[in-house]
């Protein structure tokens, strides 16, 4: 699913998220190709305390994320969120969808590459974080 061909950036997660986050990727609904991009990324996760400096940013549960899909041209802010929180109406999305997956752990700057499930190369940027 993902491409390991380039360097992935580093991404970082609270402790309180990767407990969360290694919860809903053992659930049966899980099994969908962003809850397979999530698994992977669970093993490369730099796990820090939840009393971090805030003024680390990266995407963490609930974050306010603005992002440009680099093959459609794109900027999309979104929420990203657990399974049960989403709601497209409110730019609100699932850490099991591919692009939630994907921006988990993120940080200004960071280009982001994987194989989506239809087989064709995905690409995004995040531009900008808010908590």
């Amino acid at each position: 699913m993902t491409s390991k061909t380039k360097t992935r950036p580093k991404v970082r997660v609270t402790e309180s998220d990767f407990e969360k986050l290694a919860a809903v990727s053992r659930a049966p609904r899980a099994s969908t190709p962003g809850g397979e991009l999530l698994l992977e990324e669970l093993e490369r996760f730099s796990i820090v305390p939840d009393h971090a400096d805030r003024r680390l940013k990266f995407v963490r549960l609930g974050s306010k994320v603005t992002y440009r899909d680099l093959g459609l041209q794109r900027e999309r802010t979104v929420r990203v969120g657990l399974p049960g929180e989403a709601d497209v109406d409110e730019n609100r999305i699932s850490v099991l969808a591919p692009v939630g997956a994907a921006l988990m752990g993120l940080s200004v700057g960071d280009i982001f590459r994987w194989i989506g499930p239809d087989e064709r190369p995905r690409e995004i940027e995040v531009l900008a974080i808010e908590e």
